[in-house]
């Protein structure tokens, strides 16, 4: 289950791109990633809030980033019910 399926707010905690490498990273067999609709506008109605400083390389992978980035990859898979 994708960590912010059925949430109405995305906390830090739940953006943390770790969550997003135990859901893409532990499968042996087969992936398939279980979700509500509605995960990107929650994203975007929740933005970063973290401060951002040129030309200094982000240490750890951005979650709210990486949320989207993964969404956009499995929208070429999708299977609506």
């Amino acid at each position: 289950m994708h960590p912010l399926s059925g949430r109405r707010d995305a906390t830090a905690s739940h953006l943390e791109s770790g969550r997003l490498c135990v859901l893409t990273s532990r499968h042996r067999h087969a992936f398939v990633v279980v979700a509500r609709a509605g995960i990107a506008e929650l994203l975007d109605n929740h933005p970063p809030t973290g401060r951002v400083q040129l030309n200094v390389p982000v240490k750890f992978p951005d979650g709210w980033e990486a949320n989207h980035a993964v969404l956009a990859h499995l929208s070429n898979h999708r299977v609506l019910t």
